[in-house]
């Protein structure tokens, strides 16, 4: 997992890079870094190939939201299809990103449209912007749920 988190760090620093340059960077094969980008697209990392190079969709990709969410403690908010195919813009309290079953990754956030703990399946979210509001620490009470919805 550590070696597809320094891949995904990689393709933040922005540009386009060939599958060759990433597997020099990382020091894994060309093959390697070829497998971990399929497996990180199935994950829901917006990962496309321009230009004879991998490349993060957009300009603020959703991971990177949520990553400059989790770390200024941000509302985030996001657009997020269910599994009926209906969309809904909800704004969310970030705490954790997991992977999980079938290789998906998940936020595990506080939703202010249910006012309760809830998973986003990474693929599912359409699109996500950080606001500029702050949200305090959870109490306790709300850690815990955080902790069971995020399966621990």
């Amino acid at each position: 997992m550590k070696r597809r988190d320094a891949l995904v760090k990689e393709l933040e620093s922005g540009g386009c890079l060939p599958a060759r340059e990433l597997a020099s960077r990382l020091g894994v094969s060309k093959s390697t870094v070829v497998r971990d980008v399929a497996r990180l697209r199935e994950a829901g990392v917006p990962i496309r190939l321009d230009q004879g190079g991998y490349a993060l969709e957009g300009p603020d990709t959703v991971k990177r939201a949520i990553d400059r969410a989790l770390r200024g403690r941000r509302v985030l908010r996001l657009e997020y299809v269910g599994t009926k195919g209906v969309a809904t813009v909800r704004d969310v309290e970030p705490s954790v990103c997991i992977g999980g079953r079938g290789g998906h990754w998940y936020l595990v956030a506080w939703c202010r449209l249910r006012e309760d703990v809830r998973v986003f399946r990474l693929d599912r979210i359409s699109w996500a912007e950080v606001t500029g509001e702050r949200f305090p620490e959870p109490g306790r009470d709300r850690l815990a749920e955080l902790a069971e919805a995020a399966g621990g």
